[in-house]
C-alpha cells in the first residue's frame, strides 16, 4: 500500500511539472490576415506580407506595416514584448531582429514608403539591388521611426 502511494504521488507530481512547464510557455505568433485592423493607425491591413505583430504577454497586436510598428515601439518600448514581421518571400512572421528590411513604395498615390522584411540576406540583398536601396536592421528601423516622432 504504501510503495502505491509513493507510486502514485511521483506519477502526479510528474505530470504536475510536465502541466506547469507547457503552461508557462511563450505563445507561438499568429499568421496576419488581410482585414485585420492595425492598432496604431487602426488602417485595415490591405497586404499582409507588409504586416507585423507585437507579442505582449502572450496578447498579440497586429500592425499595417513593420514602420508603423516601429513608430508605435519608438513611443512605447518594453523589454518584455517580442516583436514579429511578415517575412516577405514566405509570408511566415519572423523575429523582427532577425529580419532584414528594404525600404520600398508601398502606394504610389499617396507616396507612402514602408519597409519589406525578409529572414534571407540573399532575398534582401537582390531585392535591395533591383530598387537600389540599402538594407536596414531593425534598429534602424525603429531609430528612423524615433527621428521621425521627435521631429
Amino acid at each position: 500500500m504504501r510503495r502505491t502511494l509513493i507510486t502514485a504521488s511521483s506519477w502526479t507530481a510528474f505530470i504536475f511539472a510536465i502541466y506547469l512547464f507547457l503552461g508557462f510557455r511563450p505563445a507561438p505568433p499568429q499568421t496576419i490576415g488581410e482585414g485585420e485592423v492595425c492598432f496604431r493607425c487602426r488602417h485595415v491591413i490591405a497586404n499582409a506580407k507588409l504586416a507585423a505583430e507585437i507579442m505582449d504577454r502572450n496578447l498579440p497586436t497586429k500592425y499595417k506595416t513593420a514602420g508603423c510598428m516601429a513608430a508605435y515601439v519608438a513611443t512605447h518600448h518594453s523589454d518584455d514584448s517580442r516583436y514579429y514581421v511578415t517575412d516577405f518571400a514566405s509570408g511566415g512572421l519572423i523575429e523582427a531582429r532577425f529580419a532584414f528590411f528594404v525600404p520600398v513604395m508601398i502606394n504610389d498615390t499617396t507616396g507612402e514608403r514602408d519597409y519589406r522584411a525578409y529572414l534571407s540576406r540573399g532575398m534582401a540583398d537582390i531585392t535591395a539591388q533591383v530598387l537600389g536601396v540599402h538594407i536596414v536592421r531593425w534598429d534602424d528601423v525603429v531609430e528612423h521611426a524615433t527621428q521621425k516622432a521627435s521631429s
